[in-house]
């Protein structure tokens, strides 16, 4: 694990209350204002790692935060990775074996019955690592409000991976990559490849990778960028932004294992250059990528909402199981994160238009997780149907009394 620095951090304001408890529900932007949702996935800081005064992620805690509202007060909702890749698109809870990042085999999770009685929440019971078709995502979701072309298969959400397919044996693909079933997934980095299977959540899902021609329009490469640090007029990300109406409803966005911040010593290739991980790879990767969504036509046109932060805190820092908004564990294990109930406090940063924030503040008063941003994304694009609450919520997002980020997030006056 990357040894912690935490001089200087922005001091935490948490309280039991706030930890364990939720808040009163609050309004958002009304549906149909913000259009397109892109959320980029970091991996493994604690907050105070992060966004404290130390951190090495200038262009994330200076130039973008600016331009943002920073929830201080966001957490992880398990350890290890998977669990919350599955979480975030899902409201899936953890099984042993997510816990675990399925790292030995991509086997079917069974039985994969119904969790039954009042508290279900539109959870399955079993152990094991691949959610059967009756498992939704915000993906399907999406899907049966907008069908998806029914030749070239594009829909209205994406997932750009970054490295995947470099090596299309190893990753077992070059689009929705994935292995055969109870296959090894590719776990660790090579030297010309740093996509690994468990930080692609939509490969979990038979939902998903069942309509094979589906899932490999749209579960694609991120794409390269320059040795100026230009991305690729052929990146499908650049292409797809290039437009309002190419641009994707949803946008789950995963760098690699050395740049998203997992790898301290990358062994696959750093946007800091040489084998420089942590923070400032990511930090590096931010200042490629960020402008191409920031300048991009939908974001200019103030109906994008982009939303940066960690899967997990690092599983040194202090309080790194900790949870928020009354979080369950689920019917697979006694506790969401093995080893506590969440995933620890990491932040996150959302940037969109001055019509719905006041950017360059910080949220310190809000409590908010994974479930709670899935249940933001799913208001947000007018998703009201179904889910574990039959209001649209899909499994822990539908948790009676979860909170969707609320004016304390959305605080333009």
């Amino acid at each position: 694990m990357k040894a912690l620095t935490r001089s200087g951090a922005i001091a935490l304001s948490l309280t039991c209350s706030l930890l364990l408890g939720g808040q009163a529900m609050a309004a958002t932007p009304a549906k149909g204002t913000i259009k397109n949702i892109v959320v980029v996935n970091f991996e493994n800081e604690a907050y105070a790692n992060t966004f404290g005064s130390s951190s090495p992620a200038t262009y994330l805690t200076g130039t973008l935060a600016k331009q943002g509202v920073l929830i201080q007060n966001y957490f992880g909702t398990a350890h290890v990775s998977l669990p919350n890749y599955i979480g975030e698109v899902s409201g899936q809870a953890p099984t042993p074996m997510t816990q675990g990042d399925c790292l030995g085999s991509y086997m079917d999770l069974v039985p994969g019955s119904p969790a039954t009685g009042t508290d279900a929440l539109g959870q399955v019971v079993g152990n094991g690592c691949v959610y059967p078709a009756s498992v939704q995502t915000i993906a399907n979701q999406l899907d049966a409000i907008k069908k998806p072309n029914a030749k070239t298969h594009l829909a209205a959400w994406r997932a750009y991976e970054e490295d995947m397919g470099n090596d299309a044996t190893r990753d077992g693909g070059t689009t929705c990559a994935h292995p055969t079933t109870n296959a090894p997934p590719a776990s660790f980095a090579s030297t010309s490849d740093g996509y690994v299977t468990r930080h692609n959540p939509f490969v979990w899902f038979h939902s998903i990778t069942d309509n094979a021609a589906e899932c490999n329009a749209n579960v694609v490469p991120l794409g390269t960028v320059s040795a100026s640090g230009a991305p690729s007029a052929s990146s499908a990300l650049v292409k797809n932004f290039s437009s309002v109406v190419t641009t994707p409803a949803f946008s789950f966005i995963t760098p690699s294992v050395c740049n998203d911040g997992h790898d301290g010593v990358c062994a696959s290739p750093s946007a800091a250059g040489g084998t420089t991980g942590g923070l400032i790879a990511a930090n590096a990767w931010l200042k490629d990528w960020m402008p191409t969504l920031l300048n991009s036509p939908a974001y200019k046109a103030g109906q994008m909402m982009v939303v940066i932060t960690f899967d997990e805190s690092d599983l040194e820092a202090p309080n790194m199981a900790a949870a928020c908004c009354n979080e369950r564990s689920g019917p697979n294990v006694s506790q969401a994160g093995g080893s506590g109930p969440g995933g620890g406090q990491v932040g996150a940063l959302v940037l969109t238009s001055p019509k719905f924030i006041r950017p360059g503040t910080v949220d310190s008063t809000g409590s908010y997780n994974h479930y709670s941003a899935l249940k933001t994304y799913e208001n947000l694009l007018g998703i009201t149907k179904g889910g574990s609450d039959h209001k649209g919520h899909l499994g822990m997002a539908g948790q009676p009394g979860l909170a969707a980020f609320g004016s304390d997030v959305f605080n333009a006056k």
